[in-house]
C-alpha cells in the first residue's frame, strides 16, 4: 500500500495545479482584451485524488509495484528495477499534477462562450506534441498527450499565440524543428524522418508516417487510404527511412520523397498541409467536402452554440461517448445496435458495455 503522505502530497498538488489551471483563461484572456465571463465555475477539487483515465490516484501510483516486478521478471537485477521504479512513479506524478491543471483549464475555457484554445509547446518537446502545435481546439476538445508531456492550453485567437510566444511557448512545429541542434532533431524525430523534413519533406506527413510503420520500418500504411494523402492504389508507401535506405541521388531520394506523399506541393507550412489542419472543420466534413457537417460547424461557430445531440458539432471525444450511450441504450432495450437485422447476443450486450464504460470514464477522451 503507498503511504498516505505521497497520495497526500501529490493530491495537493494537483489541487494546487487545478486551482491555477481553473483561474488561467481569465487572466490570458483579460491581458488580451478578450475576456468573455464564465457561463459556470470550475470545481478544482474534482481534479485532486484521481487520475485523468479515470483511475483512483492510489492505482495509478500502485501501478509502479508490477511495473518493478515485471522488470525484475524480465532479468533486469533487482537494485536496477528499483532504480527504473522511482523514474516511473515520478513519471506518473509529474504527468497526473500536468493533468490535473490542464483538465481544469480545459472545462474553464469550455465555459467561456465563444472561446477555445490554441496548444503550445513547452520545449524540450517530442515529435508527436510538435505536429500538434499551434492547433486551436473549440469547446472542450480533448487534450491529447503522453506520459511526461508538459504542454499547456492556451486561451484562444492568434493574440494568445503570440501571447504564449511571449512566454517562450513555441506554437510553429518548424520554428521548433529548427532550434534544435541536427543531433536533437535525430533524436526527436529519427535520423531518416528528420533529414526528410531537412530536405523539404512536410512534418506533419513524416512524423504521422510512423503510426502505421510496417516491421522493419521501410514501409507505412499512414495516408493510404482513399482520402488519404498518399492515397489508396498507389502501392506501398515507403517510410523515409525506406526511400533514404535505397542511397539514391539527391535529386531522385527528393522525388521518392514527392511521389510518397513527404514533400507536398504547398511546401512546408506550419499550419499544416492538410486542409483543416489548424481548427478544422470536424472528423466527419471530410475537409469541408460534406456540406451537411460543414455548415453545422460553421453556423456552430458563429453562434457560439451548438444543437444538442448534432454529431457534426461534436467534438471527436464527445462523439465517441454519444455514440457509445446510443449503443448502450440499444443494448438495455435488448436491440443490436450493429445490425437491425441480427438478435443481440450476450457478447455483443458485454463489448458495449465494456465500450460504453471506458468512454464514460474518460469523457470520451484518448489517453496516450
Amino acid at each position: 500500500m503507498l503511504t498516505t503522505g505521497l497520495l497526500t502530497v501529490v493530491s495537493s498538488a494537483q489541487l494546487a495545479n487545478a486551482t491555477a489551471g481553473a483561474s488561467y483563461s481569465a487572466d490570458a484572456l483579460a491581458e488580451q482584451g478578450l475576456y468573455e465571463p464564465p457561463q459556470a465555475f470550475v470545481n478544482p477539487s474534482a481534479f485532486a485524488g484521481v487520475a485523468a483515465d479515470g483511475r483512483t490516484l492510489e492505482g495509478l501510483l500502485y501501478s509502479t509495484a508490477p511495473y518493478v516486478k515485471n522488470l525484475i521478471a524480465g532479468g533486469m537485477t533487482p537494485s536496477l528495477a528499483m532504480t527504473a521504479g522511482s523514474k516511473h512513479i515520478e513519471m506518473l506524478t509529474k504527468t497526473t499534477v500536468a493533468d490535473a491543471g490542464r483538465g481544469a483549464a480545459g472545462v474553464d475555457i469550455a465555459t467561456r462562450k465563444n472561446t477555445g484554445y490554441v496548444r503550445m509547446l513547452n520545449p524540450p518537446s517530442c515529435s508527436r506534441c510538435s505536429v500538434l502545435a499551434g492547433k486551436f481546439y473549440r469547446w472542450n476538445a480533448g487534450f491529447r498527450r503522453h506520459p511526461g508531456c508538459d504542454c499547456v492550453h492556451v486561451a484562444s485567437t492568434q493574440k494568445a499565440i503570440d501571447a504564449g510566444a511571449s512566454e517562450g511557448l513555441i506554437h510553429d512545429p518548424y520554428e521548433y524543428f529548427n532550434g534544435l541542434s541536427e543531433a536533437e532533431q535525430d533524436r526527436a524525430y529519427t535520423k531518416a524522418g528528420a533529414q526528410a523534413i531537412r530536405d523539404g519533406g512536410d512534418l506533419f506527413q513524416v512524423v504521422n508516417s510512423r503510426r502505421g510503420m510496417k516491421p522493419g520500418g521501410l514501409v507505412t500504411t499512414e495516408g493510404t487510404s482513399r482520402r488519404g494523402n498518399f492515397g489508396r492504389g498507389n502501392g506501398p508507401r515507403l517510410t523515409p527511412e525506406g526511400i533514404y535506405s535505397q542511397n539514391l541521388s539527391r535529386a531522385d531520394t527528393l522525388k521518392a520523397l514527392e511521389r510518397n506523399g513527404y514533400i507536398l506541393p504547398g511546401g512546408q507550412d506550419p499550419l499544416g498541409s492538410i486542409i483543416g489542419q489548424r481548427e478544422g472543420l470536424g472528423a466527419l466534413a471530410r475537409g469541408g467536402t460534406r456540406v451537411g457537417a460543414r455548415e453545422a460547424v460553421l453556423e456552430a461557430r458563429r453562434t457560439g452554440e451548438r444543437k444538442p445531440n448534432d454529431r457534426y458539432a461534436m467534438t471527436e471525444a464527445e462523439r465517441r461517448l454519444f455514440d457509445a450511450q446510443l449503443r448502450w441504450d440499444a443494448v438495455r432495450e435488448g436491440r443490436n445496435p450493429y445490425s437491425s437485422k441480427e438478435k443481440l447476443t450476450p457478447e455483443i450486450a458485454a463489448k458495449v458495455e465494456k465500450d460504453f464504460r471506458r468512454w464514460l470514464s474518460t469523457g470520451g477522451q484518448v489517453f496516450n
